[in-house]
């Protein structure tokens, strides 16, 4: 008894020869739903890393300037408190608008150095690719 296997690929093979044309399913509105939620899903998941690396920066710039010494690291904690906490209420007002321009700053650079990689990560799992 001779061995037949008879691959998807054969079985496209003989419905496109006994019809014209071969039809692909179509996507139905569940399937764009679902893509769409996966987008919103990953997109929302990107945007929490990107703003979590962001606000670690100010912490990893603090740490590298103190040298890994956590003594030293708190010490620049408190004088920029006690700085902070004895200045007048504008200026407080100045330094917190300052510092919220450029925190925002430095996540928008963030989510511009990740972008291009999130964009192709997606792009290549919406279209089923493996690695």
């Amino acid at each position: 008894m001779p061995l037949h296997l008879v691959t998807p690929i054969d079985r496209a093979q003989d419905a496109r020869a006994d019809s014209d044309s071969l039809d692909l399913p179509v996507k139905g509105w569940r399937s764009h739903a679902a893509d769409l939620c996966y987008i919103v899903l990953r997109g929302s998941t990107f945007l929490a890393s990107s703003y979590l690396m962001a606000l670690g920066l100010p912490l990893f710039f603090f740490l590298l300037i103190s040298g890994g010494d956590a003594g030293v690291f708190f010490a620049h904690l408190a004088n920029i408190s006690d700085r902070f906490l004895g200045a007048e209420q504008g200026r407080q007002i100045g330094f917190l608008d300052e510092f919220k321009f450029v925190l925002i700053g430095v996540a928008t650079l963030v989510v511009v150095w990740r972008l291009p990689r999130f964009i192709n990560d997606l792009e290549r799992e919406l279209s089923g690719d493996k690695l």
